[in-house]
């Protein structure tokens, strides 16, 4: 997909936010994250994972959302063993592509907020989260499901904030976000670059 640089905010924009007296405050405060980061370790405690387990993480995962997870849709036996093999890959460390994350989304309610999340705690180091309260701060302005809840945007979007995890400065700022709460203390950079995003909404 070609990057549309300029439908994004910058780096400079994210380290604004991440300055802001206001989104340190929210971030603080977030009585959530400990819970988060619960399913975060317990997740991470599995190194292989069958169907029953999968199913099992997406219902934790949407335990945290405001969204009910609807049953999850039939899959064949090919397609469960398709969709397995894309966890593990997401698990161990692969960068699934957009039509491997559409093989999640099937799986996760058809959502890509929901796949977002479930690539997350299957590996918080290469996965961001992705919702509408994020695309907003990181698209400029109001956004519409349709347009921002596609496979192609998240990873649009993740590769970003891979790339500015390189940049300096980043990592100092990530570090004074993660004092602001021990439950952010196990949390990679990239989490925090996105929380950074989520909380810079109004």
């Amino acid at each position: 997909m070609a990057r549309s640089r300029a439908s994004h905010i910058s780096l400079e924009d994210w380290h604004a936010l991440a300055q802001s007296a206001d989104v340190r405050c929210r971030i603080a405060y977030d009585g959530g994250l400990d819970d988060f980061q619960a399913i975060v370790r317990v997740v991470a405690r599995r190194d292989a994972l069958d169907w029953d387990e999968a199913v099992s993480i997406l219902h934790m995962v949407y335990g945290w959302m405001p969204t009910m997870l609807r049953p999850i849709a039939a899959h064949s036996q090919a397609e469960r063993a398709r969709l397995l093999t894309t966890l593990e890959a997401a698990k161990r460390g692969d960068l699934l592509d957009a039509a491997q994350v559409k093989c999640v989304q099937r799986f996760a309610n058809r959502s890509v907020v929901g796949s977002s999340k479930l690539l997350h705690v299957l590996n918080p180091a290469n996965y961001a989260i992705w919702d509408s309260r994020v695309a907003e701060v990181f698209l400029r302005g109001s956004v519409t499901r349709g347009f921002y809840s596609t496979p192609e945007w998240y990873c649009e979007y993740v590769d970003i904030l891979r790339e500015w995890l390189g940049e300096p400065g980043v990592a100092h700022q990530c570090a004074k976000i993660r004092n602001l709460s021990p439950a952010l203390f196990e949390s990679g950079d990239l989490r925090l670059v996105e929380l950074v995003l989520f909380r810079g909404s109004r």
